[in-house]
């Protein structure tokens, strides 16, 4: 098979995404991106994100995309597990502490090494693709830590929420509170909720 098909094919079976490192995986030169782009096959959306012609994708995907080291946290990951009804006006997104980032779109949150990957998960969105979040239990860790600089009736919306909801593991959550220093306002929290 020919790599042109080879990528193809990779595309019909990926919702007709292709990036830049796919290609590398499959030891695939990026001349035969440039081949499809030429061909009107299929069209640049970012910097080594390809997508068939006349697909649209997911803001959210995007921005990852660029910004790959950083997890979606805080009202963004809230907005996912529909703990909010606002959408965010700017993307939360979490960097390791050494990383800075300047994004008219983007409210960067730094952490320590240590912390990052503490409750990273992947959520497939409507269209497909796969953005990286915090699971449910890390989001309202964030929430209780930055509960001083949240509007609080998300804050209350968020927490009454997520009492409600079935899949919550309070487990997991004492023990990101514990991790994160967080015991105490839990346990004053969860007193008021349960």
């Amino acid at each position: 098979m020919d790599n042109l098909k080879i990528l193809k094919n990779f595309m019909e079976k990926n919702n007709g995404i292709l990036l830049s490192s796919d290609a590398k995986k499959l030891n695939i030169h990026k001349q035969y991106i440039k081949l499809l782009c030429d061909c009107d096959y299929i069209e640049r959306k970012e910097r080594g994100v390809y997508v068939k012609k006349g697909k649209s994708l997911n803001e959210f995907f995007l921005l990852q995309q660029k910004y790959k080291t950083g997890i979606y946290s805080h009202n963004t990951a809230l907005y996912f597990y529909h703990l909010t009804d606002r959408t965010p006006l700017k993307y939360d997104l979490t960097f390791q502490s050494n990383i800075r980032v300047n994004n008219e779109v983007i409210n960067p949150h730094y952490i320590k090494k240590d912390y990052f990957e503490i409750g990273k998960t992947a959520l497939k969105i409507q269209d497909g693709t796969s953005i990286i979040l915090y699971d449910l239990e890390r989001t309202i860790i964030d929430l209780l830590r930055n509960r001083n600089k949240i509007d609080i009736q998300i804050f209350n919306m968020a927490m009454n929420e997520y009492i409600k909801r079935k899949d919550k593991n309070l487990v997991k959550l004492s023990k990101y509170a514990k991790i994160f220093k967080q015991e105490n306002v839990l346990k004053k929290y969860m007193e008021v909720l349960l």
